[in-house]
């Protein structure tokens, strides 16, 4: 699949020094920013550059390097079995559920079980127990639908910026979205480095959705609860090469920079840059309702996305989509099992050091 038995063969021939994804050495790579080349997703045609030394396409900065962060990073090259309970597992790099109690949105369900890896991928698996129902609001309405059973996981570190994640994945072809986030512990600084509505056979009006990639952040103010995310165009992605974002598998990262400026990446290309903190008016910025600091000082100052994060990957049948009767039907997950399965090939994450 990644031919990684070849890579290593070839790595020790030419004496390449790379940690494993189980190695607590941080790796140092050189090369700021790509060629200009578009990287598919698919396979390196060069045989000599792993997951880990494909070079990260935002720029470490003058003087910097991107170091390789191992004790979070993972290339899923190992085995683990659905277990009923919660779990550790990846080295003790992740837990088998969400960060806290609550088992998902909309008609969701997480459950332990629906978590596994094998082949080389994390694999989140799709299920439904007849007759279990979800009860659930979407405005100010209520709703009660058919539970479908999905699985999440969390990093047992946190992240904070500077920092570059990156993920190669392959969305599912199903009515659920496809997440890979960042979220602090206390739930009010969100980044999403991509939520992806793969389902490639549209009804109800999710062709526009299935068709782009979705990137974007949220800032939250829990009580009373007030959330802020951007809505411009920008933040939905039509990328050449994929006519639904579950067509083939992306490479998509986020350099979380500082508490005011986001790059995203796809396929190793900037697509769009987020800053500007002060934005007013409710669109285009980081915090320009000042939820990040709501007791701001007279000269405007706000705290930005500065918190710790943890890393969280999951698939969700979240409330809009469900209240519209977007979510997978039963002949549609017995029918098509390995459509509703949310893959990841790896996750890394480099820190800026200096050379």
């Amino acid at each position: 699949m990644k031919l990684k038995n070849l890579i290593f063969i070839i790595s020790i021939i030419f004496g390449v020094a790379c940690s494993s994804g189980n190695d607590n050495t941080p790796e140092q790579v050189d090369g700021d920013t790509t060629d200009g080349s578009t990287d598919s997703g698919n396979d390196s045609d060069n045989a000599a550059e792993t997951w880990m030394t494909i070079p990260v396409p935002a720029n470490a900065g003058d003087g910097m390097t991107w170091e390789f962060q191992s004790d979070i990073s993972d290339d899923f090259e190992y085995e683990f079995a659905g277990q009923p309970n919660l779990a550790e597992f990846g080295n003790g790099k992740w837990t088998n559920f969400y960060h806290n109690q609550w088992d998902g949105p909309g008609a969701t369900i997480w459950k332990h079980e629906n978590v596994t890896v094998s082949g080389g991928n994390l694999r989140l698996i799709t299920t439904r127990e007849p007759g279990e129902m979800k009860t659930y609001t979407s405005g100010s309405d209520t709703y009660t639908d058919k539970a479908t059973r999905l699985g999440c996981i969390t990093s047992t570190k946190r992240v904070k910026y500077p920092v570059y994640v990156e993920t190669r994945v392959k969305a599912a072809n199903a009515f659920f979205a496809s997440d890979i986030w960042m979220l602090s512990p206390d739930d009010t600084q969100e980044i999403d480095i991509l939520e992806a509505y793969g389902a490639q056979n549209p009804r109800n009006g999710q062709q526009w959705f299935s068709e782009r990639f979705h990137i974007s952040h949220h800032v939250f103010i829990r009580n009373p609860f007030q959330d802020y995310q951007p809505k411009d165009v920008s933040t939905w992605q039509k990328i050449d090469g994929y006519p639904f974002v579950s067509s083939d598998w992306v490479r998509i990262g986020v350099y979380w920079k500082s508490p005011t400026h986001l790059e995203y990446y796809i396929n190793g290309n900037l697509v769009k840059v987020m800053d500007n903190l002060d934005t007013v008016g409710g669109k285009d910025g980081i915090d320009p309702l000042g939820y990040t600091s709501p007791n701001q000082t007279a000269d405007n100052t706000r705290t930005g996305l500065n918190k710790e994060m943890d890393i969280i990957i999951n698939a969700e049948v979240q409330n809009w989509n469900a209240a519209a009767d977007r979510f997978p039907t039963d002949e549609e997950i017995a029918n098509s099992p390995e459509d509703h399965v949310l893959k990841i090939d790896w996750i890394r994450v480099f820190k800026p050091v200096s050379k």
